[in-house]
């Protein structure tokens, strides 16, 4: 199960590193979505990302991506929660 995780997580990385270069080409402003899924085990995946997109005086364009990912399995006291913060400026 642990193992599971690990590579939904490393997979998920990758996922928002390739994200990451199409987030300047957003307008300006603050984007939020919400993922949920359950497994066949039972245990719940809850993906949040937030993403906050500026510009500068200058006219360069600073995007925040920040992901937080859980995982609940069955059972008590068992949950983990990932954050990662990603910072692209063009």
């Amino acid at each position: 199960m642990r193992k599971t995780f690990t590579l939904l997580a490393i997979a998920a990385s990758f996922a928002v590193v390739g994200c990451t270069n199409h987030v300047t080409d957003l307008p300006p402003g603050k984007y939020e979505s919400t993922n949920k899924s359950t497994d066949a085990n039972g245990t719940d995946y809850q993906t949040e990302r937030t993403t906050n997109v500026s510009v500068d005086r200058y006219g360069n364009k600073r995007a925040v991506v920040e992901k937080e990912t859980s995982s609940d399995p069955k059972g008590l006291f068992n949950k983990s929660t990932s954050s990662k913060k990603t910072v692209v400026t063009e």
